[in-house]
């Protein structure tokens, strides 16, 4: 035998398969096939295979069919008869359950099916998902073999259930599955017998534009309850969430600022995440309005929906993208405008090494990061007082480049400088995108 011919045999040696369960173990060989029908396939060729060893004078062979004949569920008592095994041998004759789904996968198929193209019919759907949740056990069965055998080419219960009721469902009420934008989604709980239905997510890409400090990105909320800042961009997202019946919200957004931090110009980009929306054909002109109504301090630009694999799309870019900022800054002692100069020479182009900020490692692991500064240009508005615009890879700690943060940032502008150096404010110019 070949090492397919092999590994199959001595599976069915010792494991007990429905067609279905065997052929998922070789899911992806023999593409076009259902794994029923390569599962039953492989169990005729195996069959085959052995007694055609048998017949060659193997007697080794006749012991090994023996042991597979109760494991395949298949009516082979002709060639029991021309074999001469005994009809009485219960070896050969006490048909086995299946191991890893106790053979019932047909039935959870066939049944699952109508009851999802029942629920089309009394409520009717453009698009529609599937998705599976399947007891542990099964899947521990399952992956037992798997690893046994140190097979490569399977696929799981819960993948093949997935598609197999879908197209089903599909077939019966001819609306068709989406994968990237269903209009609902029905999970089929096996360990309760069940069907939940969910409304999948209403991920919309837009920007936002902080035009007051002292405003965060996420609600934050003290451990007594109290809010640290009055107002947040979740803030206004939460009271937006009506337009489209949500249950709760979530923000994606391309980096962070600190909250006393401005963001203007372009906006900085993100995509809010609208949980289990009860409409999800509202206009982006309604939403984005929805949105600007709640303050004046934070405004929205809504551009298009967007699909899950934008988000991480999105997040990526947060440190590819580079930022342009404007900052304020004194310094404790009158700085010479030559040496204003030489500054800018000097940080053109330079890469710093930032150490994790004193005022997050509190929340944040202390580690290393290296970020590469573009661009600084200064104007000298007093002799200890300047406005800076700062060119950077995203990621960079723009307040410590300038205070240099007990020379956990290095080198700094109060490095270079040589005084203690203050940032007074600072906005966010400019979010370059590389979506």
């Amino acid at each position: 035998m070949d090492s397919l011919a092999k590994d199959v045999a001595n599976i069915l040696i010792k494991y007990p398969l429905c067609n279905r369960c065997l052929g998922r173990l070789y899911a992806n060989l023999g593409r076009g096939l259902d794994n029923a029908e390569r599962g039953k396939a492989l169990k005729i060729y195996i069959v085959m295979e052995l007694h055609k060893r048998v017949l060659e004078g193997d007697s080794s062979a006749l012991d090994k069919l023996k042991l597979v004949i109760p494991n395949i569920k298949m009516p082979l008592q002709p060639l029991l008869n021309t074999l001469r095994i005994n009809a009485e041998d219960k070896t050969v004759n006490e048909m086995k359950r299946c191991f890893v789904c106790n053979d019932i996968i047909d039935e959870l198929i066939d049944s699952y099916s109508k009851r999802i193209a029942q629920l089309i019919v009394e409520k009717p759907r453009r698009s529609f998902l599937i998705g599976v949740v399947v007891p542990s056990d099964v899947l521990e069965r399952e992956i037992s073999i798997v690893e046994e055998y140190q097979i490569m080419h399977w696929e799981s219960i819960k993948r093949e259930l997935k598609r197999e009721i879908g197209k089903r469902v599909q077939q019966m009420t001819k609306v068709n599955v989406d994968f990237s934008k269903p209009d609902v989604i029905y999970i089929v709980d096996l360990i309760h017998n069940s069907i939940r239905i969910e409304s999948p997510s209403l991920l919309i890409f837009g920007y936002y534009l902080k035009l007051g400090r002292n405003i965060s990105q996420n609600a934050w909320i003290r451990k007594d309850g109290s809010r640290k800042y009055p107002l947040s961009v979740e803030d206004a997202v939460r009271s937006a969430s009506f337009t489209v019946g949500a249950n709760d919200v979530a923000l994606h957004i391309a980096g962070r600022e600190d909250a006393d931090v401005r963001v203007l110009g372009n906006g900085r980009p993100l995509v809010i995440e609208f949980k289990n929306p009860l409409k999800r054909d509202v206009s982006l002109s309604e939403l984005e309005n929805a949105l600007n109504s709640f303050s004046r301090w934070i405004e929205f630009r809504i551009t298009m929906s967007v699909g899950r694999e934008f988000v991480s799309r999105l997040k990526q870019s947060a440190s590819a993208s580079f930022k342009i900022y404007r900052a304020v800054f004194l310094t404790e002692k009158s700085i010479d405008p030559g040496k204003v100069t030489e500054l800018e020479e000097y940080f053109k182009g330079l890469v710093v090494r930032q150490r994790t900020p004193l005022r997050v490692l509190g929340r944040k692991k202390d580690s290393i990061r290296k970020r590469r500064v573009f661009l600084v240009k200064i104007l000298q508005l007093a002799p200890n007082l300047f406005e800076a615009l700062i060119k950077c890879e995203g990621g960079l700690y723009v307040k410590e480049l300038i205070n240099g943060d007990s020379g956990r940032t290095s080198p700094s502008l109060s490095e270079f400088l040589g005084v203690k150096t203050t940032c007074l404010k600072l906005d966010v110019l400019y979010v370059h995108e590389y979506i």
